[in-house]
């Protein structure tokens, strides 16, 4: 007899796993780059360089970019799932 190598029922809970594991990676990578940039942005504006300092500001924003990512991804499977929930459930 087959037996299910994964612990996931449904493709549903394998792909909420995923992003889950996703999550619990991604964020902690976010505020660690978060803190590494505002190191760095205090010591450039210590220096005075405008041309790295400019350059530490774009990285802040795409770290901002990635977080946000993570958390749309999360919300947007929040919201698919009560949206079949609640289709199911008026059946």
């Amino acid at each position: 007899m087959l037996q299910n190598p994964i612990r996931f029922g449904t493709i549903y809970e394998f792909l909420n796993g995923l992003l889950e594991l996703i999550i619990a990676i991604g964020f902690p990578i976010v505020v660690l780059f978060i803190v590494f940039i505002g190191f760095r942005f205090v010591q450039l504006s210590a220096q005075g360089n405008a041309e790295e300092l400019a350059k530490v500001r774009g990285l802040f924003m795409w770290a901002i970019v990635g977080a946000l990512i993570l958390l749309g991804a999360q919300a947007l499977s929040f919201a698919i799932e009560a949206t079949v929930m609640d289709l199911s459930s008026g059946l």
